[in-house]
């Protein structure tokens, strides 16, 4: 079973590839940093399971490159791009934020998740990741349900 993690910030992307690889029994966990080399990924690979951020830079950081502006609504961006292509790999949103856009497309976290909901039949639902608490990894565990086998019987 292959996973992709799309996210733009190191520190995150480092503490969802490990929790990952911890507590579910997967092949392969490969990430991406930006909307554009997250999307490439996706379409060139067809992973089985995509941990994804909502706001990202469109492009990869270099020493020389910033990315460009982060983008918003880059998840969303990526699900549209997804179902365009045909490809229904479940997608759990992982974001930072409780609200997004700017305003006149200002939305809260439970205004895109009702969104995203209605609009993508592969999104399985979205966690709000908080460096400094832990609650966010069984909060995962328990939007994934099913979805990626669990590492032991006993967790």
């Amino acid at each position: 079973m292959k996973v992709i993690v799309v996210e733009d910030d190191d520190t995150k992307r480092g503490e969802l590839i490990e929790f990952v690889k911890e507590y579910f029994d997967v092949d392969c966990v490969d990430s991406a940093r930006s909307f554009q080399s997250g999307l490439r990924a996706i379409i060139d690979s067809r992973p089985d399971f995509i941990f994804l951020d909502m706001t990202m830079r469109n492009f990869d950081r270099t020493v020389a490159e910033e990315g460009g502006r982060p983008h918003p609504f880059a998840g969303r961006e990526i699900l549209r791009q997804m179902q365009r292509n045909r490809i229904k790999t479940p997608v759990l949103v992982v974001t930072q934020f409780d609200r997004f856009g700017e305003e006149a497309d200002y939305v809260t976290l439970a205004q895109l998740k009702a969104e995203l909901q209605t609009k993508f039949s592969n999104y399985v639902g979205a966690v709000q990741y908080k460096s400094n608490i832990d609650d966010w990894k069984p909060a995962i565990i328990a939007a994934i349900g099913g979805l990626l086998p669990r590492r032991g019987a006993d967790r």
